[in-house]
């Protein structure tokens, strides 16, 4: 098991960039068959079945729809939030503002657990933005076409606790009402996620309820 980072104090915009370069030289630690592939709502049926089956095989998954607003400008404000990493503004957890989603971009999700901070590198792997044609609207995870989607999804890197990659998606729907959704795969990738595991999960398990409920909180407060 690799580096690890974890501290007493709240880390710095420097303790964030070191474990991003950490990160970066290390790569990502899961297998590169599936970095870019927890948005793969858009592939070919087999294709996406596929994916899904070999990730079912051997990691957890997570997946959480809520709906958080309602109406085109709702949906703006949603994709504003996103791109500057407002459903991370937890409290116990935080990205700094500064990141960027643009695809290579590094991120460091930084979390507090039991006084402890913990500083997890990423790199974004995807990013996806659609707005209906004549043809046919956006994809959506929920098997209904969208009027219009933002999509970026992040994959660990060495220094993570977990290997695995998360998507986080907003969708502006046929009928106006708006979505965000959070999905994920993951796995343990040092000891202390594998002693810990069953925290962990409540901890992953959390972060979607609580990224649901800030959503849901920024869209009121835009109205």
């Amino acid at each position: 098991f690799g580096r690890v980072f974890l501290g007493a104090r709240a880390p710095t915009r420097a303790d964030a960039r070191l474990a991003c370069e950490h990160g970066l030289r290390c790569g990502h630690n899961y297998p590169s068959e599936l970095v870019g592939t927890s948005d793969c709502d858009e592939e070919a049926p087999g294709q996406r079945a596929r994916l899904e089956g070999q990730r079912r095989r051997s990691w957890a998954i997570d997946r959480t729809r809520a709906r958080v607003g309602r109406g085109a400008r709702a949906y703006e404000r949603a994709v504003k939030a996103l791109k500057s990493w407002e459903h991370f503004d937890l409290g116990w957890a935080r990205v700094s503002r500064e990141s960027g989603t643009a695809v290579g971009d590094a991120v460091c999700v930084e979390a507090r657990v039991a006084g402890v901070w913990i500083r997890n590198p990423l790199r974004i792997v995807e990013l996806r933005e659609r707005e209906k044609r004549a043809s046919g609207g956006a994809s959506s995870s929920s098997g209904a076409r969208a009027k219009a989607r933002f999509a970026f999804a992040h994959g660990t890197l060495g220094g993570h606790l977990l290997a695995g990659e998360e998507r986080f998606s907003v969708e502006l729907a046929e009928d106006g009402e708006v979505f965000y959704e959070a999905y994920a795969f993951s796995r343990p990738a040092h000891a202390l996620s594998v002693v810990s595991y069953p925290f962990v999960r409540l901890l992953q398990k959390r972060f979607h309820w609580d990224s649901s409920r800030a959503m849901r909180k920024i869209l009121s407060e835009a109205e």
